[in-house]
């Protein structure tokens, strides 16, 4: 409701989705980084596909309407390594709250990729 009224734009709310992935994935290398932990060149990788994703996303869109969902999936289970990495390092409330973002984009990924099938099948 709050995203309705900063991006009246339809699509800008669903870059907006990726934007916020690639950067929390980006943060999380950086940590990474700092911790000395060579881990961070992937998640490094991994946030900026995110955020290119998010750049070509209408593009990308077009010729493949389900990819909403494959890109949720891919965050969802980034978010839970992130989960279970912070719990490895003894944190306590930042792991739950990542496992409740991976499992609120594995339901977004199942919702989206339904709903860009069907769409895909009507277009046909």
């Amino acid at each position: 409701m709050i995203l309705r009224q900063f991006f009246k734009n339809r699509d800008k709310r669903k870059r907006f989705a990726h934007i916020g992935a690639g950067i929390v994935i980006l943060i999380h290398s950086y940590e990474k980084y700092e911790g000395g932990h060579e881990t961070y060149k992937l998640f490094a990788i991994a946030g900026l596909l995110f955020l290119s994703i998010a750049i070509f996303h209408p593009l990308i869109e077009k010729r493949a309407p389900w990819v909403d969902g494959v890109f949720f999936l891919i965050e969802g289970i980034l978010s839970i390594i992130v989960a279970l990495d912070c719990f490895h390092l003894g944190k306590k409330a930042l792991p739950i709250t990542y496992l409740l973002l991976g499992l609120f984009q594995f339901f977004m990924a199942f919702r989206k990729g339904k709903k860009g099938i069907e769409n895909h099948k009507t277009q046909q």
